[in-house]
């Protein structure tokens, strides 16, 4: 197969490109405004344009382009508000859009390119044909490909050449490396020229993006200062997860921390599994025991747990917003106790979603809760297709709703065309219970905002379904989604729990897997949703995994080798716990439990699924479930303030029915023994000799409760007691 270059067609002499034949707007000239910028977003392909003048976003719909430059439709036809005042075509060197990008007149936009470059000669001889669209028949952009699409920089300075090729639906092959748009994904790690060299800056990893013609690819490139050598010390692998974490760690010469001490394995997992801390004897006897197998005890003893299934409904009632909209406090519960049966039940994940998918009525019957489609502001297809596909296949497709995506691949074809799977879920109002229910209508359409044609069902990336009355079309819709062959579920999925577990998703933000935000890890990512669905979507089997392998298991404690790695889990992200499990944390503690309003006593925070306004939650963190996203977790300035001078922990450490003034009034607790139970019951360990030094010394002049109460507000208030590590 032949291969000839677009860009040669401009470098040619205009007698001799004017041989090959007509010039194609589409192929070849939406991409010199791609490639100038014209077609950015902070351009004229920004939503409303710029001074009149809009093109579609990086050259996704090039009929639209036409009509804005010319005038007239692809037919030839002149168009509504369309003059062509931006071409001159008996005298085309006088064409605005020749004259403004080479600043030869005034342009807000700037200096695009020069006079006698490639980019002119091809607008240029474009003209002089008279501006066609295309010929008949002539081909589209199908594909486009980067290579390398992986690449290893050793050394900053290093260097490497970008080449891209683009595929028609002709077959034939044609590379357009300097016809495409380059963008680092971190420009400090990599820079990349406007013709695709790419130098290392400093150590670590970015993607760089490739776009043309609505098409975009991405090409992965780490830097790093020198290859592994000889002494580069081997880490053993607990099971195929550490496999693919540690054999990119060596790639990438980076060695791993430690193992994480008994007592810093222990309530990392307590607090990430069950959102509790061990108890003093849960920590005393696993401290003590020399079993090699107790880890692996441990996490199997957690994940049977009725607390682990109370924390994931939690995250999953947060993450559906439930509580919120039509349902309100009684379809949050329904939601919640729905998903916590789920769980202790050990529901296969793909049955749990299509149930969701597929529920309707105002009630939660047997196994469907009704409920779930309240996530959505008003029960509209557009707002279920946006709710839908972000959270069970990690797309964020809305911006499709209005305009073909900046960042990614989706149209507003593909848009339309998953809402109308949910053109006939309908709401109405029962008026027996005072609430509404969801129904599957008999009939219901979605209108193309541009085409006003009703649109078909159509699969994210894949071919159109017929639509059937006598038929749930979501049926069709939650096979698709849940198959082994989708390309999205299992992977979204296993994202949400990785990132849960260990501190940053493979993808990052675990609802935006896009072509340009390719994963850290693909290989990783790959073989987890492999084996997700190739064992019947066991979310416990795939936690269980993630909970043995040794890269859970490493030390917070970083390296001089790892300092600077926050991408490839060469140690334990450490990370504030979340409002919930610092609340419950402090009631354990203490033993004074916390009151939520609505919830009968002894609830811990965890369990309050929806309401009860909590000042601790608020501020910690907790989502008002006003849109779906993940938590911020960062600490600020009105948490530390609420934790040294508000009153939860000053009155739950001086309660006279606390944990601590049992112990203070027990005769047969010593001094010491009181020390050893503050640090275990809160820290999962035993004091050392300078933190006991340091006790005994304040005890010599003060009564003993102010002293130990002195010392358990210090510990609640420290960042070991705040941080999971």
């Amino acid at each position: 197969m032949r291969i000839r270059p677009v860009w040669l067609l401009a470098l040619l002499p205009l007698s001799a490109a004017a041989q090959t034949g007509t010039l194609s707007f589409a192929r070849d000239v939406v991409p010199v405004f791609t490639l100038a910028g014209c077609a950015g977003s902070a351009c004229h392909g920004s939503i409303r344009g710029q001074a009149g003048f809009k093109l579609s976003l990086f050259g996704y719909e090039p009929e639209l382009d036409y009509e804005a430059i010319t005038g007239r439709d692809v037919a030839g036809k002149p168009v509504a508000g369309g003059d062509g005042h931006r071409l001159h075509l008996t005298e085309p060197e006088k064409s605005l859009i020749l004259q403004k990008p080479t600043m030869q007149v005034a342009h807000g936009g700037g200096f695009r390119f020069a006079v006698d470059s490639p980019s002119y000669r091809t607008i240029l001889e474009w003209l002089k044909q008279n501006a066609p669209f295309d010929v008949p028949g002539s081909p589209r952009i199908a594909s486009l490909a980067v290579a390398p699409d992986e690449h290893l920089l050793v050394g900053t300075g290093a260097s490497v050449e970008l080449r891209a090729t683009a595929s028609f639906t002709d077959g034939s092959v044609r590379d357009v490396t300097g016809l495409v748009q380059y963008s680092s994904n971190n420009p400090d790690v990599a820079q990349v020229s406007a013709g695709g060299g790419v130098k290392a800056i400093q150590p670590g990893e970015t993607a760089v993006m490739v776009r043309m013609l609505g098409k975009a690819v991405a090409a992965r490139l780490a830097v790093i200062t020198s290859r592994p050598g000889p002494n580069y010390r081997a880490v053993p692998r607990h099971n195929y997860i550490d496999e693919f974490i540690f054999s990119k760690l060596r790639k990438m010469n980076i060695v791993p921390s430690a193992l994480a001490a008994d007592s810093e394995f222990l309530r990392r997992v307590y607090l990430d599994t069950v959102g509790l801390l061990p108890t003093e004897m849960e920590a005393v006897e696993f401290l003590a025991s020399n079993d090699p197998l107790k880890r692996a005890r441990v996490i199997d003893g957690l994940l049977q747990r009725p607390e682990f299934a109370e924390f994931w409904a939690l995250k999953f009632t947060e993450l559906f917003r439930a509580g919120t909209r039509e349902a309100g406090a009684k379809g949050g519960r329904l939601i919640y106790e729905y998903v916590k049966r789920s769980f202790r039940e050990n529901k296969p994940y793909d049955r749990m979603v299509t149930e969701l998918v597929l529920s309707q009525g105002p009630h939660l019957f047997g196994k469907e809760p009704s409920s779930f489609y309240n996530v959505t502001f008003d029960s509209n297809p557009a707002d279920h297709a946006t709710n839908i596909s972000q959270i069970f296949l990690g797309l964020r497709i809305e911006c499709a709703k209005c305009h073909n995506h900046p960042w990614e691949k989706w149209t507003q074809d593909d848009f339309h065309g998953f809402a109308a799977f949910f053109a006939r879920v309908g709401i109405k109002e029962v008026y027996e219970n005072d609430e509404n229910a969801h129904y599957y209508m008999e009939e219901g359409e979605v209108v193309h905002p541009k085409t006003r044609r009703v649109v078909a069902p159509k699969y994210l990336d894949g071919p159109s379904e017929p639509d059937d009355p006598e038929k749930d079309i979501r049926e069709d819709l939650t096979r698709w989604m849940t198959s082994p062959r989708n390309p999205f579920f299992s992977k979204a999925i296993v994202n949400r729990v990785w990132r849960h577990y260990m501190g940053r998703g493979l993808v990052e933000d675990v609802d935006d897997f896009r072509v340009t935000n390719p994963p850290s890890n693909p290989a990783l990512l790959d073989a987890m949703a492999a084996s997700l669905s190739s064992n019947g979507y066991d979310l416990r089997r795939l936690i269980r995994d993630i909970l043995n392998s040794r890269a859970y298991q490493l030390s917070a404690e970083p390296n001089e080798s790892n300092r600077r790695d926050d991408l490839n889990y060469s140690r334990y992200r450490m990370r504030r716990l979340i409002a919930e499990q610092i609340v419950d944390a402090i009631s354990q503690v203490t033993g004074v439990a916390e009151r939520f309003r609505g919830f009968p006593p002894e609830t811990r925070a965890m369990q309050v699924y929806v309401g009860s306004p909590s000042y601790m939650l608020t501020a910690f963190g907790r989502l008002n479930r006003d849109i779906i996203c993940e938590r911020d977790n960062r600490p600020d300035l009105a948490q530390t303030m609420h934790l040294i001078g508000g009153d939860t922990i000053h009155k739950k450490v001086h309660s006279r029915q606390s944990a601590l003034s049992r112990w203070v009034k027990d005769s047969a607790l010593s001094d010491d023994r009181i020390v050893d139970r503050i640090f275990l019951s809160s820290l999962t360990r035993y004091p050392d000799e300078a933190e006991r030094a340091e006790v005994r010394k304040r005890l010599a002049g003060r009564e003993r409760i102010e002293v130990f109460q002195d010392l358990m507000w210090a510990i609640l208030n420290s960042k070991e007691f705040q941080y999971n590590h």
